[in-house]
């Protein structure tokens, strides 16, 4: 085995590693996009989702409470895992092309 395939069955086995922890910690945040609305002086949020072929929307609370805070920072987290869920997918694609140029999957 050579060090540059030693190498990268090493970033592989650790990418693949972050892509599940990623994925599980995505599991665990509720699914949709946080979206606000102003009806009369007041702003809600809602989570819309999707539920087959069927968008659904739920409210959620008014903007202010403690409540409110949760679910926005659960929605910037739920973005920035989807951000670095996509570069690891690409990285993996790359290493794995690397990988198969060298003779290895």
């Amino acid at each position: 085995m050579s060090i540059v395939s030693g190498i990268l069955e090493e970033e592989l086995n650790r990418l693949e590693n972050l892509q599940s922890k990623y994925s599980a910690n995505l599991a665990s945040l509720p699914k949709g996009a946080l979206r606000k609305r102003k009806i009369g002086q007041k702003v809600y949020l809602y989570l819309i989702s999707r539920k087959g072929e069927h968008v659904v929307t739920d409210y959620l609370c008014q903007e202010g409470s403690p409540e409110a805070e949760r679910f926005e920072e659960q929605d910037a987290k739920r973005r920035e895992l989807k951000v670095k869920m996509k570069k690891v997918k690409e990285d993996l694609a790359e290493i794995r092309r690397s990988l198969g140029k060298l003779g290895r999957k």
